[in-house]
């Protein structure tokens, strides 16, 4: 667990920075030692200070009630088991995934994480998503109010959760890509949402240019608000299905976000410009755990093209079985 160690008189400065990227680790407390404060981080990103970054022996954990806790006495015992163990918080807008068991008790639930997140606005039941637009369906359980703006990694992002999905465990790899992108390089992001891997790169790199293409309407007019929001210049918005809007070698870098999308992978490597990288995120299970690499070697081949492998890995679990994995495939 790391923590920026930094004399007293930067502290202040210092905690106002890792709060407003949104990269402060929330389950412990900043504690003083001595003439020093240690201010807890998430990990992964200690290349952002030039202050001394530690392991810390000793955190001190935040002391807080649960959702789970708070609900002893309310829930049977019988159904208590059924109470969600986790749920995410979008900008001031919670949401949370609540099994028919405790369907009657699904007010209770959404008024209790209003007491326990007072900022939070309202709270929304997820139950799942639908279409080709992967459109969030969603029952409102406790206050009002869909729209928000979510604050991460020093980007706005501004969303209706009724209308679009953000996912709040792709963080890092959001991050992880932006700090990839080289000066001056032309990147297409073939599923841009409403920015969810463009903005990140605007911001935190230096791209000549970004073409950000999204087929849903309600998530392309999002970009349009993200971009102004975040003051970026670099973004060209286009709407439009991928399948036919990405140019052909016009880009250094293809971002394809998308976890059911390896039907557009002949169309991602036709649009590097000779040589270049294609990130390609996919759901696979566990059984055919190489499937994502498999797909690019044949799609390559096809294409007349060859590929090495730089990065294959987990960005998170997507269900029981089944992981969100990323390759990272170098096109020549």
């Amino acid at each position: 667990m790391k923590a920026v160690r930094v004399p007293k008189k930067f502290a202040e400065e210092v905690r106002k920075f890792v709060e407003s990227r949104g990269i402060k680790d929330r389950s412990r407390l900043i504690i003083q030692d001595g003439n020093y404060v240690e201010i807890p981080i998430l990990d992964g990103y200690e290349h952002l200070f030039s202050f001394e970054v530690v392991e810390q022996k000793n955190p001190v954990f935040v002391q807080r009630k649960d959702l789970r806790s708070m609900l002893t006495e309310v829930i049977p015992k019988d159904l208590y088991a059924f109470v969600p163990r986790s749920y995410k918080v979008v900008g001031d807008i919670i949401l949370i995934k609540i099994p028919e068991e405790l369907e009657e008790y699904k007010e209770v639930i959404g008024k209790t994480l209003l007491r326990l997140h007072p900022r939070c606005k309202s709270v929304w039941r997820d139950l799942g998503k639908e279409g080709i637009y992967r459109k969030p369906r969603l029952e409102i359980i406790a206050g009002s109010g869909s729209e928000t703006v979510h604050r991460e990694n020093g980007c706005l992002f501004k969303l209706d959760v009724t209308k679009v999905m953000f996912s709040v465990g792709n963080q890092g790899e959001r991050m992880r890509i932006a700090r990839l992108v080289r000066d001056g390089e032309r990147i297409v992001d073939m599923f841009a949402g409403i920015g969810y891997f463009s903005i990140p790169i605007a911001v935190h790199s230096n791209p000549k240019e970004i073409t950000a293409i999204e087929i849903n309407p309600d998530a392309y007019r999002f970009l349009l608000e993200n971009i102004k929001l975040n003051c970026v210049k670099t973004i060209h918005p286009v709407l439009g299905d991928s399948m036919d809007s990405t140019p052909e070698r016009s880009a250094d870098r293809v971002i394809m976000g998308h976890l059911f999308c390896h039907e557009f992978l002949p169309v991602a490597i036709r649009a590097i410009d000779g040589r270049g990288t294609i990130h390609y995120h996919e759901s696979t299970p566990e059984a055919v755990i190489d499937r994502p690499v498999r797909r690019i070697r044949k799609a390559c081949e096809r294409e007349g093209k060859k590929c090495r492998i730089l990065n294959f890995r987990k960005v998170k679990n997507y269900s029981p079985g089944v992981y969100h994995l990323v390759v990272d495939a170098y096109i020549y």
